[in-house]
Formats: C-alpha cells, structure tokens, sequence
C-alpha cells in the first residue's frame, strides 16, 4: 500500500517529530520523492487524506439441523425442522470520516543553516501528520501541543441464542431408541405444563410463580425438540470497510453483500455490489491554486504547504438502493496552498490540513 513506506519514515521519526525540534534554520519545502534525506538536515510531514470508515451492521442466523431429524415427522408430527446452514441480514450502515497521512501530499522541510537563518519548531502527530510549524520570534510564544485524538473503530458486539443446555445418554442405543426417547420427555413436560393450567397440581402457585414455571417448562422443552427441529443462532456484528475516494473516480464499488455468504470486501465476492458515490460540491473553486504536477516538481523557500479541503455529497448504495447518503469533508478533493513561515506560528488541523491559527510576531 502507498502510506506503507510513509509510515515506516514517520515511525523511524517518531520520537523527534512528536516532540518537536528547534533549530536556527532556513526551511525549503519539497515533495516527498524529491527530497534527498541524505544530503540535507530536515522532516518529513503529511498533510492528512480523508478516508471513509463504513461500519455495516450484519446479523447472522446459522442454523443447524437437529441429529434426529429424519424421525421428526414420526414422534413428535412436525417437520419444520432447519437445514445446517448461515443467512445474513444488513441491519445498518454508518460512515466515519478517519485521516491518515496522505501520500499524494507528504513533504521533506529541508533545514539550512547559514546567514539569514531563524529558529524552526516543527510539530506533527504520531501519524506524521503536521500539528504546528512556529519559526523566528513566535517560537516562544507559550504554544502548548495539543494531543492527538485518534478515531477508534466500533467494536463488535455479539448476541448469541439457542443451543442445547440438556444432555442426552446414547450409549448403547439405537438413533430410533434414543428419539423415541426424547419424544417421551417432550410429552411429559407437555403434560406437567397441562397440569399447571389446569389447576391439577394440588399446591396453589402465585401468578408470577405459576408463569415462571411454566416459562422453565418452555424452555426445557424447546431444548428437547431442538433434537429434531435444530438450533438457531443470531450473531450481530460490526464490519468495517474502508474507502478513499479521489478526483478521478467518482463511484467505486467497494464490497458485495450477499444473504447467503455475506458482506465480502472488495469486487471478489458474491451478491449485489456496494459503492460509494463521492461528488465534490467545489466549494474551493475560485481559489486559485497550483497545480499537482506543480507542487511535485517545485521547491517553496520560507514556506510551508496547508490545504483548503473540499465538501461531498456521498452516497452509498447497495445495487441501486441508496442507503445511506451524507455531506462529508474530503480533504484531498481540496487544494494545497503556500503559507510564510517566517517570524511566524501556524496551527493546522489534524483532521483536514487547513490552518486553523495564524500567530505573527
């Protein structure tokens, strides 16, 4: 993945980036590829890309046929019994917006010493996205760091039903013998509950005593005919996946649900595809900004570089059902633009690149 190599720079960084570091420089700042690490004293920093977190809600049922199925029909009348087997339903679907350092926009600050040179304090996050750049006389301007908040992923929750509680002896029987059985056991909980309602039993129960006896006998008995009708389970789960949209392409399919295999990451699988519509609603389009190839093949003396992002309309469709659609900030939609370090505190936002304080002295 592109932010694979990024990452392991900002991580090998970590320790002076976080912190922050003063010198008395000059700063040059260029595109990441065409730094030369090697050659000259400098940081790299990212400016943050937008990517959309959706976390789709699944319930799963897995059913299992019961071990004595085939002799349902026989001893007990039924035949609704289930076939071993899973089917998932899509509950719900919410999208987060998480920034992650944005390879189209890392950048090398390059530090010369020599005349004309100023004091630097550049501070970016664990990420290695840039929080704060000061340099000259607004480095002790009594600026405190802020701490980076980092958007976790919702955690899965898990709600399981069904399943036998009740042990049945085999050894030395028949399958016949031991549903036969069974079937016994079922009937005589049938009549105990019979002797309930009717009052048979001798002893006067409260109401509430009376229904929760019988609530037991219910149970009691549904783990008994779960031999020949099978279990249910219903899991509910929380599964993530993970978009970055782009100038270029505006619908992209991301994942497949399918009732019978479920949600499935990617054009791989099975079932009706899941897209994600992003449409820039141009809100920067007069500002008049260079250009991509620009800022790639260019130096900027005594500047860094910021963004203005961009909004979207997204939406997101399951086939050709919309189900969910929302107003987000894409940053890399946006423009990156030029700001003077000299003399100079700026404070950027962690979560879209923009400048969110300017301080000069």
């Amino acid at each position: 993945m592109r932010n694979t190599f990024i990452n392991k720079v900002f991580a090998a960084m970590a320790f002076t980036l976080v912190f922050g570091t003063a010198v008395n420089a000059q700063v040059t700042t260029t595109f990441s590829k065409n730094a030369a690490p090697g050659s000259q004293s400098g940081l790299y920093y990212a400016l943050p890309q937008t990517v959309l977190r959706l976390d789709f809600t699944i319930q799963e049922t897995y059913t299992e046929e019961g071990a004595y199925a085939d002799y349902a029909s026989r001893y007990i009348g039924m035949t609704d019994y289930v076939e071993t087997g899973s089917e998932y339903k899509m509950l719900d679907v919410k999208m987060v917006p998480v920034a992650t350092p944005d390879p189209n926009a890392t950048f090398y600050v390059a530090i010369g010493t020599g005349r004309g040179a100023y004091n630097v304090d550049l501070d970016v996050n664990e990420q290695g996205i840039i929080r704060s750049i000061a340099a000259g006389n607004a480095i002790n301007d009594g600026y405190e760091h802020p701490e980076n908040v980092v958007s976790q992923p919702e955690q899965k929750v898990e709600s399981v039903k069904s399943g036998k509680g009740i042990f049945i002896s085999t050894a030395g029987k028949t399958d016949d013998q031991v549903a036969k059985e069974i079937a016994a056991k079922i009937e005589a909980l049938e009549k105990a509950k019979y002797d309930l309602i009717t009052g048979f039993v001798e002893v006067s129960y409260s109401a509430e005593t009376l229904q929760k006896m019988l609530d037991e006998i219910d149970a009691l008995e549904e783990e008994y005919k779960s031999y020949f009708l099978g279990n249910r389970t219903v899991k509910t789960y929380v599964q993530s996946v993970y978009v970055i949209p782009n100038k270029e392409i505006t619908t992209m399919t991301v994942a497949k649900f399918s009732e019978d295999e479920g949600l499935s990451v990617g054009t791989a699988g099975s079932g009706s595809p899941i897209s994600v519509q992003t449409l820039p609603l141009n809100s920067i389009a007069n500002i008049n900004a260079p250009s991509q190839s620009a800022i790639e093949s260019m130096s900027y003396e005594g500047k860094v570089l910021y963004r203005v992002p961009d909004m979207a309309n997204v939406k997101v469709m399951l086939s050709r059902d919309v189900i969910l659609e929302d107003r987000v900030t894409v940053n890399q939609l946006g423009v990156i633009l030029m700001a003077p370090v000299a003399n100079t505190r700026l404070i950027f936002n962690t979560e879209t690149g923009q400048i969110s304080n300017l301080r000069m002295k």
